[in-house]
């Protein structure tokens, strides 16, 4: 009995051990959800991820008129989500150095405007 507690612990701790690896190693990419929530950000992607599958299902089905392929289908994810996280100017600018300062905030609101 004691052998199968002593053999328990031991992987209770290499459990633990690797977990505070992940953890540790992935510090950035973790979200503090409290922090978050406190500045009224959104905490989950659910609603995004389930709307961008469900487009994806109506596309890849044979019956729809036009019916996208694997190949069409991952530019228009990666458009969306550089919207969906702001990213999308950034990527502008990198790939079009003529595209607008990031600064030029101005410029940006006359053009909503």
């Amino acid at each position: 009995m004691r052998g199968d507690l002593r053999a328990g612990i031991s992987r209770l701790q290499r459990h633990v051990s690797d977990l505070l690896g992940y953890l540790e190693r992935n510090q950035g990419a973790l979200v503090h959800y409290a922090a978050r929530r406190r500045s009224s950000e959104p905490i989950s992607t659910a609603f995004v991820e389930s709307a961008v599958n469900e487009i994806v299902a109506r596309r890849m089905n044979k019956k729809q008129q036009v019916c996208w392929n694997r190949m069409l289908v991952q530019p228009f994810l990666d458009v969306r989500t550089t919207v969906l996280d702001g990213t999308l100017e950034n990527v502008f600018r990198h790939r079009y150095p003529g595209f607008r300062s990031a600064n030029d905030e101005h410029a940006a609101k006359a053009v909503v405007s």
